[in-house]
């Protein structure tokens, strides 16, 4: 529930206060792979809220994809 409404929070501000490291990686990272800043930080986010099961996968597996594992 905090994650959630830390999400709102973050979707109403017009920017996130960063430690200045943090900042230049970021901007770096943007100028490099040629992406806005917001939208990449909306994806590392939106990763990471997955990634920790805190959001849906946003894509269902199809049966028909062939995947490794035991099942």
């Amino acid at each position: 529930m905090l994650l959630r409404r830390a999400a709102l929070l973050l979707r109403n501000v017009g920017g996130i206060s960063l430690d200045p490291r943090t900042d230049d990686a970021l901007t770096s990272l943007a100028a490099e792979i040629g992406t806005a800043r917001p939208d990449l930080v909306e994806t590392i986010v939106g990763e990471w809220l997955v990634a920790n099961s805190y959001l849906p996968v946003p894509h269902a597996v199809d049966e028909e994809s062939t995947v490794d594992g035991n099942g």
